[in-house]
């Protein structure tokens, strides 16, 4: 279990991620020249209101197997092969806020970079991180305690990115159903889905799938 799924990182270990963004597919602003240029008034709907098709004029990531999209403009999820769209879901992402405590300052923003799927798992167990009691004014219980042991928050799946951040489902559908992409920025920095998009996106990744996050 990731001892803090939800954890976002030290607010300058954002700059860590940023580089290895940078180096690894050029700067977020081509990224989103490219992804606006057909994103979202040029798309074409299919299955759903959900759901939309993009395609690209490249691939975002030179990668010969599907890879996963967090488009943070739009609040939403794409799973990608070559540089085609083939499912998508709204998401939930990260308020902004910040945090500080005696020892440590939080931001949850949602860390854009590239990562790799480390882990999924079914019906998951939330490790309550220290931000969790400094936010609801509690004592901040021991690393191992069992009252940090939550049941139901991340939903019914959790895609584990690593270094605090996952894709997981939400008991609050409703969060992520909103039309407006801004309403969206309910998270602690993770990237909600609603538990049945979760569980599909599940179904259709592998660990190592690289996730772009931007």
């Amino acid at each position: 279990m990731d001892s803090a799924p939800c954890l976002l990182r030290h607010r300058l270990s954002n700059l860590h991620v940023g580089f290895a963004l940078a180096i690894a597919v050029g700067s977020t602003a081509d990224l989103h020249a490219q992804f606006d240029s057909t994103s979202p008034t040029a798309a074409s709907y299919y299955a759903s209101r959900s759901e939309f098709s993009v395609e690209l004029d490249r691939p975002l990531l030179d990668q010969d197997s599907p890879y996963v999209v967090v488009h943070l403009r739009e609040n939403r999820v794409y799973l990608f092969d070559g540089s085609k769209s083939i499912w998508s879901a709204p998401a939930g992402t990260g308020n902004g806020f910040q945090l500080s405590s005696e020892e440590w300052d939080w931001d949850f923003s949602t860390p854009r970079g590239l990562f790799h799927i480390k882990r999924m798992e079914r019906d998951p167990l939330w490790k309550a991180p220290d931000w969790h009691f400094v936010e609801n004014g509690r004592p901040v219980p021991p690393k191992d305690s069992p009252v940090r042991i939550m049941a139901g928050v991340m939903g019914n799946t959790a895609i584990y990115l690593g270094d605090g951040i996952a894709i997981h489902g939400t008991g609050r559908p409703e969060l992520i159903m909103n039309a407006d992409p801004e309403a969206r920025r309910v998270s602690h920095g993770c990237i909600r889905l609603t538990n049945e998009s979760a569980r599909s996106l599940m179904h259709l990744v592998e660990v190592g799938t690289p996730v772009l996050i931007f």
